[in-house]
Order: C-alpha cells, then structure tokens, then sequence
C-alpha cells in the first residue's frame, strides 16, 4: 500500500473514532447541508453525521478496485501499443484522486461535529474552492505528464 493511502487512511480512522467519541454529545438533528457560503440550510437525525465518512470509504474501496485492472482505465487506443507508462500514470492518477476524496470527506466530517458541537469551522466559499483547486491541479499535473509520457 502507497505511503499516501496509508495517510489517508489514519486520517478516515481518526475522523470515525473523533466522531464516535463525540457522538453522545452531538444534538439530535445536525447538519447535512451547507450552501455555497458554507451556512447550514438543512439538518438531518444526529445518525447522518456517519453518512458523509461511510459514503467516501465505499467510494475508496471501489476506485481501489478499479486500479487494480487497469483494463476500466480508458486509455485511447490509435491502432498502437499501449503505453504502458501512460497506462501507470493513469492508475496513479486514479490512485491520488481517490485520496484526497476520502480526505476531503474526512474533513467534511470533523467540521460536521465541530460545528455541532458549539466549534464552527467557518470557510464559506474558500471549502469548495479550495478542494476543487487541489482536485483542479492534480489533473492538470497528471494531464500534462501523461502528454510528455505520450512523446517519450
């Protein structure tokens, strides 16, 4: 297992046993969406507080899959071999970007309990441009690398 999988995973794991801990003192309804501001404009039972985390996991576990065959990457094929250090920047792409996903979910959660626990965390707008900047140049990176892989 990749050195940022491992990461990743002690974050998911801290962020369940945080939330577990702080369960008891969650009240009944909390929030289970924010606009674009970052305000709360819905609520939901305490008990979606494990929706966001389980729903990152399973979608973890699934792109795990995937990059283990390699053949659900599309790749485009001209009529010449596969590029095989194509193909492996591909997979490491898939590979980074399930990552920061689950750790995003991650942090969307721990902000979840702080905020209902009397601690908001408030970045309006900046949470979603932030993540879709980190998710904005991880592409670009490995779009730009897999062209030089292409000529090479």
């Amino acid at each position: 297992m990749k050195l940022f999988s491992k990461i990743t995973l002690a974050v998911f794991i801290i962020t369940i046993v945080f939330t577990a801990i702080q369960f008891p003192n969650l009240p009944s309804e909390v929030p289970s969406h924010y606009n674009i501001m970052g305000e709360a404009d819905a609520w939901a039972n305490k008990w979606f507080i494990f929706f966001i985390p389980l729903l990152g996991f399973g979608l973890w576990l699934l792109l795990g899959q995937v990059e283990k065959f390699p053949e659900f990457i599309n790749m485009p094929n001209d009529g010449r071999p596969l590029n095989a250090a194509q193909q492996q920047n591909s997979i490491f792409m898939l590979h980074t970007l399930r990552n920061e996903v689950l750790l995003f979910m991650s942090l969307l959660t721990l902000k979840e309990v702080l905020t209902s626990i009397g601690y908001p965390i408030r970045l309006g707008i900046w949470e979603f441009v932030i993540f879709i900047g980190v998710l904005t140049v991880t592409l670009i990176w490995f779009i730009v690398k897999n062209q030089k892989l292409k000529t090479a």
